[in-house]
This record gives C-alpha cells, structure tokens and sequence, in this order.
C-alpha cells in the first residue's frame, strides 16, 4: 500500500469516527433532553394533579397517626411540617407533636396546654427506654413547648417504635400526669417531609411549591 494510500485510509479513519462521535454525542443530548423534559412533566403533574391543590392553598397528607402539612411558600413559612395530635375525651387537644426541619440535629417540639407546673419540665419517653426529662423553652398561645434533639439515636427510635409517652407535672397532682403516643405512621411521614423539603429548596422548586 502507498504512502498516499496509507493517508487516504487515515483520514478514513478519522472521518468514521467523527461521524460515530456526533451520533453519539446526538443521542446522548436528546436522551438528557428527554429525561429533563420527563422530570420537568413529573412535577407539573404532581402540581398540578397529584396534590391536589392550589399554590395558594394547604396540602395535608395522612400517614396513619402523622400528617404532613404544606402550607403555601411564603418567607414566614418555608417548610412543611410532620405532626400529630393527642387529643382529649371531651374534646381540644392535651399534646402536639411537630418537626419542622427533618435534618440530623432538628427538633421534636411537644406542645402541651397552659397550666402545667414549668420548673419540673416535661417527662420524655420512646418505647422502653429511659425518660428524658427537658425544660420547657417558651409558652405561646398554643401552649407550653419542650424539644427533642433528634440525633441519630432519637430517629432511630423514633422510627423503630410504635408509641411513647410524655410525663407533665399538674397543681395539686402528688403524681406527673402520663400523655400516650402513638407513633404509627412516623417513619413515612418523616420521609416525606424530607421529599417536601428537598422539592421546595430543589432546582425545580419553583415548580413545586405550595
């Protein structure tokens, strides 16, 4: 073979796997353009169809015991929230449970009403383990609030039990006055905060919001 044919076949060569490279490199860009288009159509559903509600409006979502609450994007309210309610026999509501921010580290707030004795703080218990006792923070108008780190230990057993209890301290109650909890649904709901989370503060969080 010449020289002239040995540069023919060169240039062949290259030439070949040019035209390999751009259909490659074709077929790569529309399958990125169609899984961007797939996950922007996704969410519009879900906006749009699968919530089931407005941007202006509240989305409520039930896992057993626990509720997820999304109200509308605003600066006062970034974030959904995970909550539960004990309620009492002859009505209105004896505990609140929420968590705001399903990070490591995040808190457990527990809400209990006005009236309790504050300088003993509330009685904390998961399962079977010991009872954490925690100072109550503030009173509001929703009543007395104690938190909960939710290290890793805290979820896990959060996550791996299906109920505790709180102890609060009452006037002229020799005894502290022992609220149940369930935490059925917890596990799901703390999923799904943490994908509420990760929606409103995503890349494509002006898709999702509310």
């Amino acid at each position: 073979m010449t020289e002239a044919s040995n540069q023919r076949f060169r240039v062949d060569t290259r030439a070949m796997g040019g035209s390999n490279w751009s259909k490659m490199a074709l077929k790569g860009g529309i399958a990125i353009l169609l899984l961007v288009a797939g996950g922007v159509i996704a969410l519009l559903v879900e906006r749009t169809v699968g919530g089931g509600a407005a941007a202006n409006e509240v989305r409520i979502t039930t896992f057993q015991d626990w509720r997820v609450i999304c109200p509308p994007v605003t600066p006062n309210t970034p974030n959904c929230a995970l909550t539960s309610d004990v309620l009492r026999d002859t009505g209105g509501v004896l505990l609140t449970l929420s968590v705001v921010d399903p990070a490591p580290g995040s808190q457990l707030s527990l809400t209990v009403p006005h009236g309790v004795l504050l300088d003993p703080g509330l009685g904390f218990t998961v399962g079977n383990e010991p009872t954490r006792v925690r100072p109550y923070e503030t009173c509001t108008n929703q009543g007395c609030i104690a938190v909960v780190t939710m290290d890793g230990d805290t979820v896990k057993s959060l996550t791996s039990n299906m109920g505790g209890r709180i102890a609060v301290a009452a006037p002229n109650n020799p005894q502290p006055v022992v609220i149940p909890f369930s935490l059925r649904g917890f596990n799901d709901g703390l999923t799904a905060l943490q994908r509420a989370k990760a929606r409103r503060t995503g890349f494509f969080s002006f898709l999702s919001r509310g």
